[in-house]
C-alpha cells in the first residue's frame, strides 16, 4: 500500500495478516505504533492503517491541489485468496476514506498490470496519473516512455493544459508535477519551457533575436537599430551609437591641391614683379630718348 507512507502487508493463504513493514521513513513511522494486527484479515488491517495515516496528517499534502490517492498493489507472485480479494480490500479502504472525509481515490494494481520485471506497466501508470489529477483522458506526447531509475516521466495535455508527471513504477505513486498552462505563448515549438530563459519584454527591440542574453548591453539596442537593420542581434553593434565622430581625414589629393594653389600664388607674385621691372625699364628708355632730342 502506498500513499506517501509505503507499507507492505504480508498475509497467509487465508488472507490473515502475518506481518506489516514500513518500506520508507514515513511507513516505518506509521507501523511502529500498530499493535495486535496479527491474525486479522487484510481488509481490516489495511483499513486501520489508512485511518492511522490520516490521523498522522499524511493526507494533508496534495499533488496539484488533489489529495494523494491510495494505491493498493499486489506484488508479483502474491497469493490470491479469492478472485475478489484485492477488490474486497479496496472496498474496505474506500469505506474508511469516506468515514474520514478524505477526498482520495483508492486505486488497485493487480499482477496483470505488471511487466516482466515486476514494474507497473506503462498503461496502468498513465491510468494512475490521470486518476490523481481527476482527469478522464489526456493526449500523451507520442514517444517511447522508458523507465529511468524505475520512474516513468509522462508528458501530456488535457483541456489545453500541459503536464509533466513522474510516476514510480514500483509503488504507483505520483512523485512530482510540472504544469504549463500558458508558458508557450512566446515559443510555439517548445513542449514546455522549464529550461527556457526568455523574458517577455526581451525581444521588443530586436525581432530576430531569440533572446538578448548574449548582448553586452541592451540599453543601446533601441538606438542601434536605427543605423543597422540587418543585424541578427546587436551584441557586436552596441557601441556604434556611443563612438565620437571621427574627424575628416585629409587626403593626398587635398595636399597636392594645396601645394598647387601655393605654387600658383608664387607664380603670380613673380609675374607682377616682372611686369613692374619691365615698366621701369621702358620708362627709363623713354627718358633717355627725350634727353637726346633736347640736345
Amino acid at each position: 500500500m502506498s500513499v506517501n507512507p509505503e507499507i507492505e502487508v504480508e498475509y497467509d493463504k487465508s488472507g490473515l495478516v502475518l506481518e506489516i513493514e514500513g518500506l520508507n521513513k514515513d511507513g516505518k513511522t506509521v507501523v511502529k505504533d500498530v499493535k495486535n494486527y496479527q491474525g486479522k484479515d487484510c481488509r481490516t488491517v489495511v483499513s486501520e492503517l489508512v485511518r492511522d495515516i490520516y490521523a498522522d496528517g499524511y493526507f494533508e499534502g496534495t499533488v496539484d491541489g488533489h489529495v494523494k490517492n491510495i494505491v493498493l498493489k499486489l506484488e508479483e507472485g502474491s497469493v490470491y485468496v479469492s478472485d475478489e480479494f484485492l477488490q474486497d480490500v479496496a472496498d474496505g479502504v474506500r469505506e474508511t476514506v469516506q468515514e474520514c472525509g478524505i477526498d482520495a481515490k483508492t486505486m488497485t494494481v493487480s499482477e496483470g498490470d505488471l511487466d516482466d520485471a515486476g514494474h507497473i506497466g506503462q498503461n496502468k501508470a498513465k491510468e494512475l496519473v490521470l486518476a490523481q489529477l481527476g482527469l478522464e483522458s489526456a493526449s500523451f506526447r507520442d514517444h517511447e516512455y522508458e523507465l529511468d531509475d524505475g520512474v516513468y516521466e509522462f508528458e501530456f495535455t488535457a483541456g489545453g493544459v500541459e503536464y509533466e508527471y513522474e510516476v514510480d513504477a514500483r509503488t504507483g505513486k505520483v512523485l512530482e508535477a510540472d504544469i504549463d498552462g500558458n508558458d508557450d505563448w512566446d515559443d510555439r515549438d517548445d513542449w514546455d519551457d522549464q529550461n527556457e530563459f526568455d523574458r517577455p519584454d526581451d525581444d521588443r527591440d530586436d525581432i530576430e533575436d531569440d533572446d538578448d542574453r548574449n548582448d553586452r548591453d541592451d540599453q543601446d539596442d533601441n538606438n542601434d537599430d536605427r543605423d543597422d537593420h540587418d543585424d541578427l542581434d546587436d551584441r557586436d553593434d552596441d557601441d556604434d551609437d556611443r563612438e565620437p565622430a571621427v574627424p575628416a581625414m585629409v587626403s593626398d589629393d587635398d595636399v597636392d591641391d594645396q601645394h598647387d594653389d601655393d605654387a600658383d600664388d608664387i607664380d603670380d607674385m613673380d609675374d607682377d614683379h616682372d611686369d613692374d621691372f619691365d615698366d621701369d625699364q621702358d620708362d627709363d628708355s623713354d627718358d633717355e630718348r627725350d634727353d637726346d632730342q633736347d640736345d
